[in-house]
């Protein structure tokens, strides 16, 4: 998977790269916001999947309790 960086999230949000290295001080949850929003984009990731990507995990901690139970 690839990482997004500051000029990458700049240009997907029409803002200088100063504003975004600006945010890691002023605003750290909306860059954090920011950036997974980025690293979505520049991966492929739309809500469908992202929310496909939840259940699968969803599904593997609960079998992963099942196991645990087991014992």
């Amino acid at each position: 998977m690839k990482k997004a960086t500051h000029k990458e999230i700049a240009e997907y949000v029409n803002k200088n790269v100063s504003t975004i290295n600006g945010w890691r001080y002023r605003n750290p949850d909306l860059l954090e916001i920011v950036k997974l929003g980025a690293f979505c984009k520049k991966n492929g990731l739309d809500m469908e999947k992202i929310q496909k990507l939840v259940e699968m995990q969803e599904m593997i901690s609960s079998a992963n309790l099942y196991r645990k139970d087991e014992k």
